[in-house]
């Protein structure tokens, strides 16, 4: 099976981003942060509805880019060193606010 969730775009709305896949799918996540890191922009996202593959505590997270026409999207992180120092980041700035 095809995976289609190479590349996707962002409609914002209200913490709201909706993710529209290359296969024309579309799934809205609350966009529960953004942080940087090494001069790249990464989004934090949590599905709106999630579904049974998807656990209570999972974050996606996506690097913020521009594709060749200036459009901002969201690509993979398919590094599992970076995602885990990226989650990191995250519980490191969530710890903060508390």
């Amino acid at each position: 099976m095809e995976d289609n969730r190479d590349k996707t775009y962002l409609d914002e709305d209200d913490e709201i981003v909706t993710l529209t896949y290359d296969n024309g799918e579309k799934e809205d996540f609350y966009l529960i942060a953004e942080l940087d890191y090494e001069e790249k922009w990464y989004a934090y996202l949590v599905p709106v509805e999630p579904d049974e593959e998807f656990e209570d505590d999972e974050v996606l997270v996506y690097e913020i880019a521009s594709d060749e026409d200036g459009n901002e999207c969201f690509l993979p992180v398919e590094d599992d060193d970076l995602v885990v120092k990226l989650v990191d980041m995250l519980n490191d700035e969530l710890g903060e606010e508390e």
